[in-house]
């Protein structure tokens, strides 16, 4: 068992060594460009490893504002009660409910300090547009207030309120004076809003325009409101960090950078000593080893004349194989001679080391 296991390792050795002496070209090849990208990986996470640009917010702030309205119902109708209160309804009666009220409200948020002040106008507009275009309007003054030193988290409102049934009024008189006119009438609440001061440090000189709308319809104001409306403002600061990268990168590079490099100096070393490259003994054990289950060991006769026409020479082993599978004959291997030789009727096939 001991022999036959040697035998094997031994044969193992022949043909790891047979296939490196003629793949040697490529094997050096793939060992260079191992070594190549080895050093490369190594030296980009070692040496000079990649920067990426990030960008952080260092500072922030947003304004925030919104429209309340109601009215209070003043007339007699089958369903509210007189005197009841409506809150940010979808839309109002000016016949049970004339006068509109409500209050618009502004605040700022800060990711830091804030000192401004506030300057706040409303106006009441009422237009007949389409689209973009406007074909007559008027504009009145409902409300305004100034505050000043307003820090973050404070609110500055002011109230506002108009008469819906005297607009309904006016909408039907300029229809009535000026006749059909294209376009379709709306009742513009409009919100001026003016900032001034430092929020984190920089200074702020900004204006907002917000606009609650109310679209006649019949005898109904029906409302569009924009709910809570939000502005953000932000500034960032680009800096530059080094690239982290995994274990695997980390130790695989220079690994594969040492294996290669040892791999591709004990194989040229290994060339140039003529280490690798099989001996005409070494290589006529692996080539027999391949075709063993086909020879037998034996005697062969002592006189084989090459000249005579019943002796023919094979140039290789894998032929006097064929030659032994087309007759039906094994192939004798006579070691005191060192021939091998197929006998089948009066004609000896012959092939002698070395080997191919």
């Amino acid at each position: 068992m001991t022999d036959t296991s040697d035998q094997l390792d031994n044969e193992t050795i022949l043909r790891i060594r047979d296939t490196v002496d003629t793949q040697y070209l490529l094997i050096i090849t793939v060992l260079i460009l191992l070594m190549t990208a080895g050093l490369w990986v190594s030296y980009t996470t070692h040496v000079s490893p990649e920067t990426q640009t990030e960008t952080e917010v260092v500072s922030q702030w947003s304004r925030t504002a919104t429209f309340d309205h109601g009215a209070t119902v003043t007339g007699q109708n089958p369903v509210y009660d007189t005197g009841q209160s409506l809150q940010n309804q979808r839309a109002y009666f000016p016949l049970i409910s004339p006068v509109l009220s409500g209050e618009y409200q502004f605040q700022y948020a800060a990711s830091g300090d804030g000192n401004v002040d506030v300057d706040i106008t409303l106006q009441s507009t009422v237009q007949s547009r389409n689209d973009d275009i406007v074909f007559w309007q008027q504009t009145d003054q409902i409300g305004s207030v100034t505050a000043a030193d307003i820090d973050p988290g404070g609110t500055t409102s002011t109230a506002f309120e108009f008469n819906m049934n005297q607009t309904r009024v006016q909408i039907e008189r300029v229809e009535e004076t000026f006749g059909e006119i294209p376009g379709d009438p709306v009742v513009i609440v409009q919100a001026q809003t003016r900032m001034t001061g430092r929020i984190n440090g920089q200074p702020v000189n900004r204006k907002f325009t917000d606009e609650l709308r109310l679209l006649p319809d019949g005898d109904t104001f029906v409302v569009n409101d924009p709910g809570e409306v939000e502005n953000t403002s932000s500034q960032t600061q680009a800096f530059t960090t080094t690239r982290e990268y995994s274990p695997l990168r980390s130790l695989g590079g220079p690994v594969v950078f040492l294996l290669s490099t040892a791999g591709l100096s004990i194989s040229i070393f290994a060339r140039r000593r003529g280490v690798i490259t099989l001996s005409t003994t070494e290589r006529d054990q692996l080539v027999r080893s391949e075709y063993s289950e086909w020879i037998s060991a034996g005697s062969l006769p002592n006189q084989l004349d090459l000249q005579d026409p019943n002796v023919v020479e094979m140039k290789t082993l894998v032929g006097l194989v064929n030659v032994a599978a087309d007759t039906g004959e094994r192939v004798v291997y006579d070691q005191e001679q060192e021939r091998y030789a197929v006998l089948h009727s009066s004609r000896v096939f012959i092939c002698e080391p070395p080997l191919e």
